[in-house]
């Protein structure tokens, strides 16, 4: 079978010009290498809120060099994304059994992030996907996928083109579910691997296991390899996906009586049996030697444990961690691990999932600021004041920063609530954070009104499939 290929490419696609209307008059002028890629170019006279955007880049504070720039310059980068996967699980243990044996190990040999945030609205995984790839905040009512899948979208696969890349995407389910047909193209993948490329019988509602997933995927890298190409694939897991029911022959942990059979055991169960497949894709990717040709990513999408099924203190007593609702909720790993890397680093500055791009932009040596390319999100390596917005599953203007989470309340600020991300305390003088609150508010604001203003896929630019 062969590959989806994303865009089609019309005789009459060069240089394409959209004017963007962005309070005042502004031209942005989009250059197709290849396939479409942004490159604004503003003129000399800003509007404030141009001005404003252009702050948004992955910058050193100081201006000084940046830690790790280039480090895994010229590598393929392989992005898992992996199901309803929260940062608590990570070493957890039952009976003396570890929960994520394999992302444990995998966190102590890499650059560990624990204090990661999902920044995702109504789109879930496809959001999450969006977001990792483009720093840009999702609107929240509605899926990024629906809502701007025909349009051409800033994002890593085009970043990445430019420096010879090929970008694919693997995902047990039909394209079509979530509108992905459309939002791959529009990210700029070059191809797509959906369900008909995993014709294994079906592990859940979604389709293969991520096993298979992961099988199809190593031997389609190593087919990339072999040509010399250097690549980008993502892969979307969905084997640990809600309500977490999986074949009993895949449980690989024994439960306590109090757990088995209850939705939070069946979501450990979920867990361990992704954490294996992981397992037996990484000791792949080690056998084939892409492992020390490749940056490889694994971040959490979003929260597994539904709030109004799981109480704090159940889960803490069911697993001896502590858990906070809303935060351990929304807390989900990030791990980078780098070529040749042994010794791991835990870096605990706060951030969300739209600071995936800059941060691996930074690793694989892109200047955002020479590119001119536009993020809501930071180099976590060298950022060291973060504010990180939410919407949809928080209220609006919601915020996380450093050790803390502030949530407003129906007025507001004047009747939010500020609590510790590292002891779950309230914090009760609030008046530093108002600031900051009104500033959330104008980046959601400014990151709306930029998606909002991309143009459009022309009638030349299609999706096809390849016979």
């Amino acid at each position: 079978m062969s590959e989806r290929s994303g865009f089609r490419m019309g005789k009459s696609a060069g240089n394409i010009l959209a004017v963007l209307v962005l309070g005042a008059s502004l031209l942005y002028w989009f250059h197709t290498v290849g396939e479409p890629w942004l490159r604004p170019s503003p003129p000399a006279s800003q509007s404030e809120w141009v001005q404003a955007l252009n702050q948004h880049r992955s910058l050193d504070e100081n201006g000084k060099g940046k830690v790790f720039f280039g480090a895994a310059k010229g590598c393929n980068l392989i992005m898992i994304q992996l199901e309803s996967l929260q940062n608590f699980m990570l070493y957890a243990s039952i009976q003396g059994q570890q929960v994520t044996p394999v992302l444990n190990r995998l966190a102590r040999e890499s650059l560990y992030f624990p204090y990661i945030f999902q920044q995702i609205g109504r789109g879930n995984t496809s959001d999450a996907e969006f977001i990792s790839n483009t720093s840009l905040y999702p609107i929240g009512g509605k899926a990024m996928s629906e809502a701007f899948g025909d349009r051409i979208i800033p994002s890593l696969p085009r970043l990445l083109k430019t420096s010879g890349y090929t970008s694919r995407t693997f995902h047990v389910n039909e394209a079509s579910f979530w509108n992905r047909d459309e939002l791959y193209p529009a990210l700029g993948f070059d191809q797509y691997y959906d369900k008909p490329y995993f014709p294994a019988t079906s592990f859940n509602h979604f389709g293969a296991s991520d096993e298979e997933l992961f099988r199809v995927g190593i031997q389609k890298i190593r087919s990339f390899r072999e040509r010399g190409q250097k690549f980008y694939t993502q892969f979307v897991t969905v084997s640990s996906h809600s309500p977490f029911v999986i074949p009993k022959k895949m449980k690989r942990i024994k439960l306590t009586k109090d757990l088995d059979k209850t939705r939070l055991g069946d979501y450990i169960h979920a867990i361990h049996y992704a954490d294996y497949a992981l397992g037996t894709f990484i000791e792949q990717l080690k056998r084939s030697g892409v492992w020390d040709e490749s940056v490889v990513v694994v971040y959490g999408d979003h929260f597994g444990l539904n709030r109004q099924l799981h109480k704090p203190e159940e889960v803490s007593k069911a697993l001896g961690v502590p858990y906070h609702e809303p935060i351990s909720r929304l807390n989900v790993p990030l791990i980078i691990h780098l070529p040749g890397q042994e010794q791991g680093r835990v870096i605990e500055r706060t951030g969300g999932q739209m600071d995936i791009l800059p941060t691996l932009a930074n690793l694989m040596g892109i200047d955002l600021v020479q590119r001119k390319f536009t993020v809501f999100g930071q180099d976590l390596l060298n950022v060291k004041h973060h504010l990180v917005g939410g919407r949809y599953y928080l209220p609006e203007g919601s915020f996380f920063k450093n050790e803390v989470l502030f949530i407003p309340g129906k007025n507001g600020f004047r009747d939010g609530r500020a609590v510790s991300l590292r002891t779950f305390q309230a914090i009760e003088d609030r008046t530093s954070l108002k600031e900051d609150y009104e500033s959330v508010l104008r980046l959601l604001k400014q990151s709306d009104s930029f998606v909002k203003q991309l143009p459009r896929r022309s009638e030349n630019i299609a999706i096809h499939r390849t016979p």
